[in-house]
């Protein structure tokens, strides 16, 4: 198994992270968990969106590695389960990944999961908190 690979399953965008900015916060892309916030110190830009979303515990969605069942996937294309719109393919291609509204921690490893094109799996690494 390649590094890159390796990097997707993890939940870590080994490619393609520009295409990321300015459409969501390093706290959705689970830099927390990666150390890559500091809460304490430093003024960035999102600085006072992150802490307000750390404060009032408002985290309602991540960043997640999503595979393809079959079918295929767009970029920017809406995600959806039960007929419920639940999130938005952000990379597609090789290594995709999709901003994911927090669902039931019971969805992990489900298959029920589409696009207008695809059948599509989402999977929640173990190291990151719920």
């Amino acid at each position: 198994m390649n590094i890159i690979h390796h990097s997707h399953k993890l939940g870590i965008v080994p490619k393609n992270l520009n295409k990321l900015q300015n459409k969501l916060f390093g706290i959705e892309c689970n830099y927390e968990e990666l150390n890559g916030i500091d809460f304490k110190k430093g003024c960035y830009v999102g600085q006072e969106n992150t802490a307000r979303i750390k404060l009032k515990n408002k985290l309602s969605k991540r960043l997640l590695p999503i595979s393809m069942i079959d079918g295929k996937l767009t970029e920017g294309e809406s995600i959806y389960y039960n007929d419920n719109e639940i999130g938005k393919v952000l990379i597609d291609k090789e290594y995709p990944f999709a901003l994911i509204k927090y669902l039931d921690e019971n969805f992990n490893g489900k298959s029920d999961f589409n696009t207008k094109e695809a059948s599509i799996k989402i999977e929640m690494p173990d190291w990151i908190k719920n």
